[in-house]
Parts: C-alpha cells; sequence; structure tokens
C-alpha cells in the first residue's frame, strides 16, 4: 500500500475518495478508498454509478472501505478495452457470495472507467505462505472449502474464474475471499458476442492446465478444478505444481505428505474428464478432515488464528479510520452534485470522447507475484498493447447505425415514478434544462441492462 502520487492519482472518483494506492501495473491501478457522504445526490446519478449500499445503516470507518479498479488513460483508445472492462464489471456483480467481494458501485461509461468493491483486509494466500510457511491439514481444508464455495457461486452464475492462483485469493478477517475477475468468460463462448478467440492463451500458466493452455476460449469447469488443485498445492509447499508450464505428466510430489495425495493426485491431471468436480473434491475435503478428527468449523477457526498469528494484513493509512473524509475533497465532490455533475463529471456536456471509442482485440494477462506495494492480490490484469502504428491520414468513415441493444432473457418492467419529494431534490439541485443526450443514453442503458434490479 503506497501513499497517492499527488501529480498522476485523482483525489475523487465517483463518489469516492481515494486514499492509497494497492497496486499498479502497465494497464491499470487499484486503490483504498471509501464513500463520500453527499448529500441529494440525484437519482439519475446515484443509477448512474449503479451504488449498492452495504445494508447497515451504521458501520465503522473501516467497514466503508473499497477497492477502485480503473483503466489507465493510454489504454481508452486500445480496442476492446472498454468492453472487456464492462464485462469484469458484470462478473463482480453476478457473483452473490460470502467468498466473493461485493460490487459496491461502477461507471465503465466514465472518461476513466472504474468500480468499486469490498476491500478485503488481509494478506494474499501467496504473501502469508511466502512469509509464514506452508498450511496443515486443518488451514488447507478449509481454504480448500472455501475456494469449493467461491467456485460454486461463480458456475452457478455461468461464468468461469479461469485465472485462480494464490495471488488472487485474500485471506480476510471473513475467510478467503476470490478476487479479479478480470479473465472471467460467460459460458457462451460460442456467441459471436465472445471477446475471446480460439487458440488465445489467457492466465497464468504455472496454475493452469493443459486444455487452458492450448485454448483458453474452449476451457469447461474443470479448467477451474485444476487451478484450485494447483492453489492448493501452493499452500502445501509454497510452488505451482509446474514452474513454468502445465506437462501431461504428474508433478513432482516433494513436500506434499501422503494425506494430501489422494485429493491433489486426482485433480492435478491433464484429463479434464478425469478431475472430480466441485462435489467431489468438497467430499475429499471433509474426509480428510474427518480422518484428523477436525470438523470444519474447527478447521476455519485455526485457518484465522494462522492468518493473525502471522501479522501480515496491511496497515491502512491514518485517514482511512478517520471519522469524516478530508473536508476539502467532499466539498469539492458536494459541489460537483450541487452543478448537476458526477464527482468525475460524465455528465458534463464539455466531456469530450464520452462515447465513440473503437474499440477490437485485447487480452488479459496476469501475474502470480503479489508486485510492488499490492498486498492482498489488487493487482490490475490488463495485458500490455502492442505498439500502435504511426497515425495516418484517413478519408471520413461512414457513418454507421448504433448497434442494436442486446435483448433480455427477462421481461422489463415498467419504470418507477419518483415521488414528489425526490422530484424536488433533483430539481432544487441540478440544471432545469433538459439533461444532456450523455447522461439519457447512459440512463436508457442502465434500465435495459439491469432491469432486474428492484433498486435501479
Amino acid at each position: 500500500m503506497k501513499p497517492l502520487d499527488t501529480d498522476a492519482d485523482p483525489r475523487v472518483v465517483g463518489p469516492f475518495e481515494l486514499l492509497a494506492r494497492l497496486g499498479a501495473g502497465g494497464m491499470g491501478v487499484a486503490y483504498l478508498a471509501r464513500r463520500i457522504p453527499l448529500d441529494n445526490l440525484p437519482d439519475e446519478m446515484a443509477a448512474g454509478y449503479r451504488l449498492v449500499d452495504s445494508g447497515a445503516e451504521e458501520e465503522s470507518a473501516s467497514a466503508q472501505l473499497v477497492v477502485v479498479k480503473m483503466i489507465l488513460p493510454n489504454l481508452l483508445d486500445h480496442p476492446q478495452a472498454r468492453e472487456r472492462f464492462a464485462r469484469e464489471i458484470d462478473a463482480v456483480r453476478a457473483v452473490v457470495s460470502d467468498r466473493v467481494p461485493a460490487l459496491r458501485a461502477a461507471d465503465p461509461e466514465a472518461a476513466e472507467p472504474w468500480f468499486a468493491m469490498d476491500y478485503i483486509a488481509g494478506p494474499s494466500l501467496h504473501t502469508l505462505v511466502k512469509e509464514s510457511g506452508s498450511f496443515d491439514v486443518g488451514p488447507y481444508a478449509a481454504l480448500g472449502l472455501a475456494l469449493v464455495d467461491a467456485l460454486r457461486a461463480i458456475h452457478g452464475t455461468k461464468l468461469l474464474h479461469r485465472d485462480l492462483k494464490p495471488s488472487n485469493v485474500v485471506l480476510g478477517p471473513g475467510g478467503p475471499m476470490v478476487l479479479d475477475f478480470g479473465l472471467a468468460v460467460l459460458s457462451e463462448r460460442q456467441s459471436s458476442q465472445a471477446l475471446t478467440k480460439t487458440g488465445d492463451q489467457m492466465g497464468t500458466a504455472p496454475y493452469m492446465p493443459v486444455e487452458q493452455l492450448r485454448d483458453t476460449k474452449h476451457v469447461e469447469e474443470p479448467a477451474d478444478v485444476y487451478a484450485l488443485g494447483a492453489t492448493l498445492f501452493f499452500a502445501l509447499t509454497g510452488r505451482p505444481p509446474y514452474p513454468v508450464m502445465p506437462l501431461m505428466t504428474p508433478p513432482k510430489w516433494e513436500g506434499v505428505a501422503h494425506s494430501f495425495l489422494p485429493l491433489l493426485a486426482q485433480i492435478l491431471v491433464a484429463s479434464p474428464s478425469q478431475r472430480p468436480d466441485l462435489d467431489g473434491v468438497q467430499e475429499s475435503l471433509y474426509t480428510l478432515l474427518a480422518d484428523a478428527g477436525l470438523t470444519p468449523e474447527a478447521a476455519a477457526a485455526q485457518l484465522r488464528d494462522h492468518v493473525a498469528d502471522a501479522g501480515l494484513t496491511p496497515e491502512l493509512p491514518p485517514q482511512a479510520l478517520a471519522d469524516d473524509p478530508d473536508p476539502a475533497v467532499q466539498e469539492l465532490a458536494q459541489r460537483a452534485v450541487n452543478r448537476g455533475d458526477a464527482p468525475d463529471a460524465p455528465w458534463a456536456e464539455d466531456d469530450p470522447g464520452f462515447y465513440g471509442i473503437d474499440t477490437d482485440d485485447i487480452e488479459w494477462a496476469a501475474d502470480d507475484s503479489d508486485g510492488p506495494g499490492a498486498p492482498g492480490g489488487y493487482t490490475p490484469t490488463l495485458a500490455d498493447p502492442e505498439p500502435a502504428p504511426p497515425a495516418v491520414s484517413a478519408p471520413p468513415a461512414e457513418p454507421v447505425d448504433a448497434p442494436l441493444p442486446v435483448p433480455t432473457s427477462y421481461p422489463l418492467p415498467p419504470p418507477s415514478p419518483h415521488d414528489d419529494a425526490a422530484k424536488a431534490v433533483v430539481t432544487a439541485h441540478s440544471n432545469p434544462r433538459t439533461p444532456p443526450r450523455a447522461a439519457q443514453n447512459v440512463a436508457a442503458d442502465l434500465r435495459e441492462r439491469y432491469a432486474h434490479r428492484r433498486d435501479l
């Protein structure tokens, strides 16, 4: 966790005050942040941010912290960058589980797209094992059961993770949490909407199976099961099953006790059809606990103690625990709301280039290390693009019809009328003229894409 760079980092993103950098790479950056309390936030603006309340009326300062992930400006004109980022947001939103951080807000249409999800205070599995050593049977089984729960929730929404690894598992106060849906893919891989092409290779080679190394697009749930086994292998040995890439031959089992071999030997095989499903992995973990005389609850307690004894939870900056945000930051954000703009001004009429970004191919990469200043594994996963060719003059493009919206699989409910009080608030704190076309487009897109949500 590093202090903000006052020359490069924004102070406010949407309704969030940025507090520190959690991790940065060539393509993106992740920040520790917290929501700014704003008065009279217009309904349309709140809907545009997809703001989701935590459900608790009063929370501690630490409980209000989020991770804000952004695309860097130099990626905005790279082909398909925005669409990939928007699909990552949809993936995080779709998975509802105690083992996956909840999405709190997002603005994929902003000048610099971003989303915010719950901050998990704890070290990554990669950091914990490297700093405190390998796991005993109780913490090992508790970790495995948590990963089964996370993958079951992900697969239940017709998603695959495709990049489960130690640096994408954070051990927070409530147990292990799975992060980073930058490589998540909808199971409609045959669809013309799929962004991943046949033959593409994405993910982290030491933790992926052979079939993913050959062709990422056509992998199925067994690929995530393999990554689960590779992550458990790391928890016992401090290394992946294969140092460079998966092989057709079994891994070297040095450092793996005999009691762990039955499960890992079933998972870490080249043939997807020979691997157990998630129910089979769960049953094997229960058997391991029974043989050790442990209950799942006792194993989870041992894992919590192991994490606490390591003392590797990142230290928060002082302002993160303050009762109130920086008054100057809050005033700037409130003034923007009172003008009728969002704090990062996506509705401002003079916002150039809000729509019409030309997008095409981009692939997502990942690194197993947490990276400098990235405790908890919040390192962004966008891959470096190839150098752009020299600019050449071109004749004006012919006008192209806007793409038709993707139909929903559910009926669209009639819009809910705002009550008179809400209308009065919006009128008092926004410009009386018609909202800019950008705002109307955003609102229409939201109503269609998220019509199943009762709170939008």
